[in-house]
């Protein structure tokens, strides 16, 4: 097992492009995984990495190993993994993304569900709506809202979903409906400040054609919460995703507007194209594709 341990120390250092990061995600110092790339070319007899002060570098030979350290570092974990599993009781850990607007829905509780059925199953998760890098992050499953860029990434729809603006009743009352996207201009907007729409906010017309609208507004915050709290209290017009605001629609304490011109778009897990799924990670995406829709608009 000597040599994986090399292969896996190596990989990272590729993967981060530091040894100084590498040594911190592994809990080493910087030193000690310097020596086993060393220890590792010695094995093979070739040098893999170029090594100046300012940056890494692969070699010819480092990157035709590279590309085959992720298969090989895969199966050593599919084989783990088979072994845990083999049990009647799947036990391991899941490492898994969701952005903060789908955990403070209804579709938090979903987790809690999963793991009273399968309790010797571990999950890691990690409140991020950014488009992380899974291999490098060493994440098992990321599950996003809106487009996919990213094509080396299996994908599977759990729920169609669509932008909604939102706003309390009283807000409306004291301020007026906007009617139209351009009426925006006259409210306040709040703002996602960690997201890729944050002011500027998408709409699909009547002729079919999207629109981007700047919006400006006194608050600008990162937290699901405490937008939620600003739409609540009526402190201005709020935009997101509508399982966030369906529970506080149905009682009428928000209210969608501009709703002939919100965008559709989906909420899809994803996982790494070229890593097997170990039986866990497919029990978990069995159990959200049957009841996803459930906990998310309960």
């Amino acid at each position: 097992m000597k040599i994986l341990t090399l292969i896996e120390t190596f990989s990272i250092v590729v993967d981060t492009g530091s040894f100084t990061e590498a040594a911190e995600k592994l809990n080493l110092s910087k030193s000690f995984v310097s020596k086993q790339v060393s220890q590792l070319e010695s094995e093979l007899g070739v040098k893999l990495l170029y090594r100046t002060t300012r940056k890494l570098s692969l070699t010819e030979e480092g990157q035709r190993f590279y590309e085959h350290c992720h298969a090989i570092i895969s199966q050593v974990e599919k084989a783990t993994a088979e072994a845990l599993e083999s049990q009647s009781n799947p036990k391991g850990a899941i490492r898994l993304t969701a952005p903060q607007s789908l955990l403070i829905s209804g579709f938090g509780h979903l987790f809690m569900a999963f793991q009273r059925q399968y309790p010797a199953i571990e999950l890691d998760i990690i409140s991020s709506g950014k488009i992380e890098d899974l291999y490098s992050q060493h994440i098992d499953l990321a599950i996003r809202v809106g487009k996919l860029e990213d094509s080396n990434l299996k994908s599977l729809t759990l729920a169609a979903s669509k932008f909604i603006v939102v706003a309390s009743p009283d807000y409306l009352v004291k301020h007026g409906e906007p009617l139209t996207p351009k009426d925006l201009a006259s409210h306040n907007c709040i703002h996602y400040g960690d997201s890729r729409l944050s002011n500027s906010w998408p709409f699909f017309m009547e002729n079919g054609e999207k629109v981007t609208v700047q919006v400006t507004g006194n608050l600008t915050c990162n937290d699901g919460n405490i937008i939620l709290a600003a739409a609540l209290c009526g402190h201005g017009l709020c935009f997101g995703p509508d399982y966030l605001y369906n529970a506080y629609i149905k009682q009428g304490r928000l209210k969608p507007v501009l709703t002939q011109y919100h965008e559709p778009t989906r909420v899809t897990a994803l996982y790494p194209f070229n890593k097997t799924p170990t039986r866990r990670l497919r029990l978990l995406l069995d159990y959200m594709a049957l009841h996803f829709e459930n906990y998310l608009y309960e």
